[in-house]
């Protein structure tokens, strides 16, 4: 028997009520204890764990929202659902604003009690995956060089974008598919004040026109017949934090307007909805596509087009960042042999002069997706070989075996070495550091021509 999805409680005063929603929960594999008072309650709040709880606002003695603090104070983490009858709609909207996370209006069947459930837990997961990739980042920019950075472009990227994350306003990131647009989203959201709250992607690209404006602006409960149960949108899943409007030029015109509305009084509407909510939320916006272009053509809003321009970051494509390439690789290898529990001790020299030499028309995305492919059919224990990557990668290197002239190792490795030096200024405390040399050791390679500089 499979284990259960999450615990939960059920609160009523009402036998009947209590025995169907416990049913209805049942049946889609919850684990579900039921309780007639507060009192009760908070006597099993006390002595077990609860991802979620469905309190009737009415109780006998202590009422729902008396036991919300309760509920917050033992389960911090527990999400709370309260039951309401129409004429207690004022203290559902009382109690979300003590903490709760949503609220049930009587009547209701078994489908809105298990969508409910369903879509509360959904949104306590992902802000528990919010946390850890928060916390996995946090590690990653401490130790595991989450931001590679050594060519000089990137390097003055990088410094542009903090100093940008502190301004607070609009940027749009543009750059071709695959060269770390998000990468660098990413950076700017965690180097500004709100990197506390949720970063938001949302491809403009990826979803079908009909659904895109409640995707993004949410939808109201029972906006129309048949309507699925309210939910909210990705401005307001990032309110107090960062949406990245990915891919930015696939948006529809009749999008764009909300849009603009938006990013000029920071409310929206949500679909079929008669209030405004205002949003407190920083927008990136990244392209692939020339927006300039998109404009004259038609198909892009000049009004649009300038708010989100008031800084352009452009991420440059990865052939011209070679020196970017092997640092890149190598960090990808690492994360992949963790993942696979394998054991492979860098490239060989074949493997990394190709990896240098091509011209990775898909950019990062594809040196990582070779990297991964390659660690698949490594030897344990052994580098990488040319023979491990993709076909296309294997012929940059000129001639085939047998006829060509081969360099010798230390030709390569004084290149290579070189390379990096000039890449760091001449630093060579820096340099030794990348290569993961000491400074001595580096001294020595570089030969008798380095003692006199």
């Amino acid at each position: 028997m499979s284990e259960p999805k999450a615990s939960l409680l059920v609160v009523d005063d009402e036998p009947s009520i209590r025995e169907s929603i416990q049913q209805a929960l049942e049946q889609s594999g919850y684990a579900v204890a039921t309780a007639g008072d507060a009192d009760s309650a908070a006597a099993w709040l006390a002595r077990s764990a609860v991802d979620l709880v469905l309190c009737d606002v009415r109780l006998p003695g202590m009422s729902g929202l008396d036991l919300l603090p309760r509920i917050r104070d033992r389960h911090p983490d527990a999400r709370v659902v309260v039951i309401t009858g129409h004429a207690s709609i004022r203290s559902a909207v009382e109690a979300i604003r003590q903490g709760a996370s949503d609220y049930l209006p009587k009547p209701f069947n078994a489908d809105q009690v298990r969508h409910r459930v369903a879509r509360v837990l959904e949104e306590k997961r992902l802000g528990a995956e919010n946390l850890s990739l928060r916390a996995r980042l946090t590690r990653a920019t401490a130790g595991e060089r989450a931001f590679i950075a050594e060519s000089a472009a990137m390097q003055e990227l990088f410094a542009t974008a903090r100093a940008v994350a502190a301004a607070d306003t609009s940027v749009l990131l543009a750059g071709p598919s695959g060269a770390g647009k998000e990468v660098v989203a990413r950076f700017i959201h965690e180097q500004s004040s709100r990197a506390q709250a949720p970063l938001v992607t949302f491809n403009c690209a990826a979803i079908p026109p009909t659904l895109i404006d409640s995707e993004l602006f949410g939808r109201e409960t029972g906006g129309f017949t048949g309507a699925a149960p309210g939910r909210r949108g990705c401005f307001e899943l990032a309110n107090g934090g960062t949406l990245l409007l990915d891919e930015i030029a696939g948006m529809p015109m009749e999008t764009q307007a909300k849009l603009l509305r938006a990013l000029e009084d920071r409310k929206i509407r949500r679909v079929d909805g008669g209030e405004d909510v205002s949003l407190n939320v920083r927008i990136l916006a990244a392209t692939s596509q020339c927006l300039e272009d998109q404009v004259r053509a038609g198909r892009f809003r000049e009004d649009v087009y300038w708010r989100l321009n008031v800084v352009q970051l452009r991420v440059p494509a990865l052939r011209d960042r070679r020196a970017d390439i092997l640092p890149l690789a190598r960090y990808f290898l690492e994360g992949f042999c963790r993942d696979q529990k394998k054991s492979v001790p860098g490239f060989s020299v074949e493997a990394s002069e190709a990896l240098r030499q091509y011209d990775w028309p898909g950019n990062v995305r594809e040196l990582r997706n070779a990297v991964e492919r390659a660690v698949i059919f490594a030897e344990p224990g052994t580098p990488l070989r040319l023979d491990h990557l993709p076909r296309e990668m294997q012929t940059v290197l000129p001639g085939p075996p047998g006829s060509r002239t081969y360099r010798s190792l230390r030709d390569m490795e004084l290149d290579y070495i070189k390379e990096v030096l000039a890449s760091c200024g001449g630093n060579r405390v820096r340099a030794a550091e990348i290569l993961g040399l000491s400074a001595v050791t580096l001294w020595r390679r570089l030969g008798p021509e380095s003692a006199s500089r």
